[in-house]
């Protein structure tokens, strides 16, 4: 992350429709305190939880390392499912050997 997260919640506070006030009594701040936040390079998680809710924007995702990025990314083609819709005579049921599994799910 190039950027600090006192950064990116700026950044994210300027594209919202809260000015720094409004945006201060929302997430129980003053006012100055909200420029204090705008120059941290850390922040408390359960803050960083408030204004990400206030803001409708997932701030951890902008946390992660680019490895992480990648490993979530591997592990999720991975688990991915896909399902295809057939249309098969009983016949075909019957050569695939589908018979008994079809008559258990539709007994469940």
């Amino acid at each position: 992350m190039n950027k600090k997260i006192g950064q990116l919640i700026e950044e994210r506070v300027k594209k919202s429709s809260f000015d720094v006030t409004e945006f201060a009594k929302k997430i129980n701040k003053e006012r100055s305190n909200v420029y204090d936040i705008f120059k941290r390079d850390s922040i408390d998680t359960a803050l960083l939880k408030k204004i990400g809710q206030v803001l409708e924007y997932d701030f951890f995702q902008d946390l992660l390392e680019p490895e992480t990025i990648k490993e979530i990314a591997i592990r999720n083609a991975v688990t991915n499912k896909c399902y295809v819709e057939l249309e098969l005579t009983e016949t075909e049921i019957e050569r695939l050997g589908l018979k008994d599994k079809i008559v258990r799910k539709l007994k469940e």
